[in-house]
C-alpha cells in the first residue's frame, strides 16, 4: 500500500483562505458604513439647504412687497407734490416774457430763463455793461417784477465762426452775460396787468 503524502497542512490553507475572505468582508461593511454616513450628511445638508431656501424665499417675498407699497406711496407722494406744486404756483407766464422781451436794450439776447413759485430766473447777454444797468433799471420800474436780484455777472468773447485765425483779436470787445433774479408782483400779474 502506498501512503498518502501530503506536504501541506489542510489547516493552514484553510487559514489563508479565509484570511482574504474576512479582510473582503470587512472592507466591505466599512465602505458600506462610509457609504451610509456619507449619505446621512448629505441628507442634513438638504434638509438644511432647503430650509435656508425656503427662509430666503420669504425674506424675498417681503421685500418686494416692501419695494412695490414704497414705489405706489412714493409715485402717489410725488403725483400729489407735483399737483400741489402746479396749483400753487400757477400763473400766467405770457405777460412776464412779453414784459421782458419789449424792456429787452438792443443788441441784447435771452439766453435762458427759468420760473419758480415766485420769480423768474433770467440769463442775457449784453454788449456793455452800461446796457446791463439800463435793462435793470427798465425792470425795477416795470409793474410786473417786485425787485430785481443780481446773481451773477461774467464777461466772455464772441465767437465768429467763419474767423479761421487763432491767436487774439483786438477788434474784438468782451460781452457781458448777466443772471438776474426777479421776483413777481403776483396780484399785478393775477389782475392781468391792471392795478386793483
Amino acid at each position: 500500500m502506498v501512503p498518502e503524502i501530503n506536504l501541506l497542512p489542510n489547516m493552514e490553507r484553510r487559514k489563508s483562505n479565509n484570511l482574504f475572505i474576512i479582510l473582503g468582508i470587512i472592507l466591505f461593511a466599512v465602505l458600506i458604513i462610509f457609504i451610509s454616513m456619507q449619505l446621512i450628511s448629505y441628507k442634513k445638508d438638504i434638509a438644511a439647504l432647503t430650509t435656508e431656501e425656503t427662509q430666503l424665499a420669504a425674506e424675498r417675498d417681503v421685500l418686494n412687497a416692501q419695494v412695490s407699497s414704497t414705489n405706489q406711496t412714493e409715485n402717489q407722494g410725488s403725483l400729489s407734490s407735483s399737483v400741489a406744486f402746479v396749483e400753487s404756483v400757477s400763473y400766467p407766464v405770457s405777460p412776464l416774457m412779453d414784459e421782458v422781451q419789449s424792456l429787452l436794450v438792443d443788441d441784447t439776447y435771452l439766453r435762458d430763463y427759468q420760473f419758480d413759485e415766485t420769480g423768474v430766473i433770467l440769463t442775457v447777454d449784453f454788449e456793455t455793461m452800461n446796457d446791463v444797468s439800463i435793462f435793470i433799471g427798465k425792470l425795477l420800474n416795470s409793474s410786473y417784477f417786485g425787485d430785481v436780484k443780481v446773481e451773477q455777472i461774467s464777461t466772455f468773447e464772441p465767437v465768429d465762426n467763419t474767423d479761421e485765425t487763432k491767436g487774439t483779436n483786438f477788434d474784438v470787445q468782451e460781452r457781458y452775460s448777466a443772471t438776474l433774479n426777479l421776483s413777481i408782483d403776483q396780484t399785478y400779474l393775477s389782475t392781468g396787468g391792471a392795478r386793483r
